[in-house]
């Protein structure tokens, strides 16, 4: 079992209740948006031009939940599928220039929410964290690697 004060566990409810709070924020500002078609939104502002199988798989969700973001964000004028210039069959994702101001506001928004979330937090304390979940995010990484390699 693993204890509620492991640093395992403490990630994982912290990532949880960041996402939780980021998205009733989300479905609260008045976009015309659901949270997931907003972090959709988000990364494929991170993303432009990526596949749509590349963004869902980032964003761990499903190809058809990723499908189905994509459709709206379209529908809204906030995204377009293009074809994937090394593969006929493949189509790629970019922001329009109509998502810049919706994505800026969602970005305002994290980089507030993040703000209050490290209020208790010293400067050194908060690049000590920085740092530490560096260092373990390239050890998952390894081994996610290392895995697939297996």
């Amino acid at each position: 079992m693993i204890e509620p004060e492991s640093i395992g566990f403490l990630i994982a409810e912290t990532a949880r209740l960041q996402r939780s709070v980021f998205e009733k924020r989300i479905a609260t500002a008045g976009f015309e948006l659901t949270p997931g078609e907003a972090r959709a939104l988000l990364n494929i502002g991170h993303r432009s031009g990526c596949r749509q199988n590349e963004i869902a798989e980032k964003m761990g969700v499903e190809p058809m939940t990723m499908s189905g973001y994509i459709d709206k964000l379209e529908t809204l004028g906030l995204v377009e599928r293009l074809p994937d210039p090394t593969d006929r069959r493949a189509r790629n994702v970019v922001m329009t220039p109509k998502a810049e101001p919706i994505l800026r506001e969602i970005r305002g928004l994290a980089k507030d929410l993040l703000a209050e979330m490290l209020t208790e937090i010293s400067e050194n304390d908060r690049e000590a964290l920085d740092n530490a979940l560096k260092a373990v995010k390239t050890s998952l990484l390894r081994l996610a690697a290392d895995r697939d390699t297996e």
